[in-house]
């Protein structure tokens, strides 16, 4: 009637995962093996593009902590504030989030600081700082 507990279900809906079946499973490996290859023989423009579309891909597996490090190469090589920029946003939220519900300060503060530095790139982005 008052809409109780209708946040929780709402939350609870964001939170859930996409099962992958095994061959979309098998075609994300052999995309991120292929991105590997070229991030080998690539130039350092091309580099950034190349990282940002591994952690795309391994944030799709749910390989998080591999899609972190993938998208902050991505952003260390070039600023953007694009599709692999707002996916590292999301993650350190969940991370932040996971932090807070275990109550861990430590690493409640080392993710809000994360977050500030995303919002710090997305000021230079727009205002055309590389």
């Amino acid at each position: 009637m008052f809409g109780f507990g209708k946040k929780k279900e709402k939350a609870e809906q964001k939170t859930a995962t996409i099962e992958l079946s095994p061959e979309q499973k098998a075609e994300l490996n052999q995309v991120i093996a292929l991105k590997q290859q070229e991030l080998a023989q690539a130039e350092e423009s091309l580099q950034a593009v190349l990282y940002e579309e591994l952690g795309l891909a391994y944030e799709e597996l749910g390989e998080t902590d591999q899609a972190v490090s993938a998208l902050e190469k991505s952003l260390q090589l070039k600023k953007s504030a694009g599709r692999g920029y707002k996916t590292l946003l999301k993650l350190y939220n969940q991370k932040r989030a996971a932090a807070a519900k275990a109550n861990d300060g430590q690493t409640l503060q080392y993710y809000l600081e994360k977050i500030d530095q995303m919002m710090q790139i997305s000021k230079d982005v727009t205002r055309g700082i590389k």
